[in-house]
């Protein structure tokens, strides 16, 4: 099966406790969870799961952000970072 990976820009912070990893252009994919590493998880899948949704029912894919534009809308302090997943596995 040939590869089909994509990235998308997600915002990552901590808030009482959870771990919360926000994707400015798919915010569908969002996800909240109390351990980092499964956050982290759970957003690769959800990511790929939410994309194969919208092509599945002919809707528009937005086409990810860059880093460096969503860094500058939330300033130096945020953690933002490109997720990744290979859709052909889902």
């Amino acid at each position: 099966m040939e590869k089909n990976e994509v990235a998308y820009p997600a915002v990552i912070k901590q808030d009482k406790g959870q771990t919360v990893i926000h994707f400015p252009d798919l915010p569908d994919a969002d996800v909240t969870d109390a351990d980092e590493q499964r956050a982290r998880l759970r957003a690769k899948i959800g990511l790929a799961i939410i994309i194969i949704d919208l092509e599945s029912h002919y809707e528009p894919v937005p086409k990810p952000s860059s880093l460096q534009s969503v860094q500058n809308r939330l300033g130096k302090g945020a953690q933002v970072e490109m997720i990744e997943t290979d859709l052909s596995q889902y």
